[in-house]
């Protein structure tokens, strides 16, 4: 067998962000299957703004925005009466590019969720230990939870740069207020009261030229707004769009959100030349399976199932296989 042929930083930037948007078969209900006309739509509305493949593009810009010691946030979480402890869908994403964060730059990482989602976010962060070659986390990511009330989180995001000053803001799978401040799923239901209210934050960090990244897949999440509506309205009195008006510097669009974080993980990894800034296939399957003994469940299929919106771990873990493939295969001189 002939050895892989070198690959240009452009080409590998284009692959990535193919790579996460494979549109798969799926187990999740047809109203909620993201078509793959529609990922293509979202996904070259994103590329339009940004003007460059996503993953590479979001991940050159952290590795301008972040040096040694600072903070970065990390929001993620989804809370309903049908998934009260969160999804499998945004913690795994937020975890893969903490670590991957905290071990490129000696970042300090605080990852925000709902206190709800806390206790399994914890459960699947402690797989990090055995990552990196025995680097670990260093004791440089913590785990906390944030408001729900929309004046209570405007007074924390302010706290946040009065006291912090975090380098940049990144949101993964976080679904966020249409343009009449109603957050939405993509069943177009009001989820508005038990969400951790994060899209405060992207707001003050706008206004301070802070840089924002926001990972999604559907449109109705942090950081996607201003690039498409999801078809159809909501389920509820607004009567508005599904999709989420918040946007970001550098939106990430890919099949599950999870992907997206993975891509832009990966993207640190083959820019710093540093393969095990992603995690590995084995990590994948440890990390949903903590995720779903804590609580945690497809947030389309809304079973305790090892499984990102539909798609059963094995799609899950071949993916993370091959981004590991694509950040090993030699760099073109």
């Amino acid at each position: 067998m002939s050895a892989a042929r070198p690959l240009s930083a452009a080409a590998r930037a284009e692959l990535l962000d193919r790579l996460v948007r494979l549109s798969l078969p799926s187990q999740s209900p047809p109203a909620a299957t993201q078509a793959p006309a529609a990922l293509s739509a979202l996904y070259g509305a994103a590329r339009a703004r940004t003007r460059g493949p996503l993953a590479a593009g979001a991940a050159r810009a952290l590795l301008r925005a972040v040096t040694p010691g600072d903070l970065v946030l990390v929001t993620t979480g989804l809370v309903t009466p049908a998934i009260p402890a969160g999804e499998t869908d945004g913690p795994p994403g937020a975890l893969v590019l903490a670590r991957a964060l905290s071990l490129s730059r000696r970042a300090r990482v605080l990852l925000l969720t709902e206190p709800a989602v806390v206790g399994p976010l914890r459960a699947a962060e402690a797989l990090a230990a055995g990552e990196g070659g025995g680097n670990g986390w260093r004791g440089q990511v913590e785990i906390r939870g944030f408001p729900s009330d929309p004046d209570e989180a405007q007074a924390a995001a302010r706290r946040f740069w009065q006291t912090e000053r975090p380098a940049a803001l990144l949101s993964v799978e976080k679904l966020g207020p249409n343009r009449r401040g109603v957050i939405h799923t993509m069943y177009g239901e009001d989820v508005t009261a038990s969400q951790a209210r994060t899209d405060r934050l992207f707001g003050v960090a706008r206004r301070r030229g802070v840089l924002t990244v926001g990972i999604g897949d559907r449109g109705n999440e942090i950081g996607l707004g201003g690039l498409r509506s999801p078809g159809g309205r909501c389920r509820c009195p607004c009567r508005g769009p599904i999709a989420c008006a918040v946007p970001a510097d550098r939106p990430v669009v890919a099949f599950s959100s999870n992907w997206g974080g993975y891509a832009v993980a990966a993207a640190l990894a083959a820019g710093l030349g540093q393969p095990c800034l992603l995690h590995r296939p084995t990590s994948e399957g440890r990390m949903l399976r903590r995720l779903v003994r804590a609580g945690a469940v497809d947030g389309l299929t809304r079973r305790a199932a090892l499984s990102v919106d539909g798609a059963p771990l094995a799609v899950q873990t071949a993916l993370v296989a091959l981004l590991n493939a694509l950040v090993r295969r030699p760099a073109q001189a």
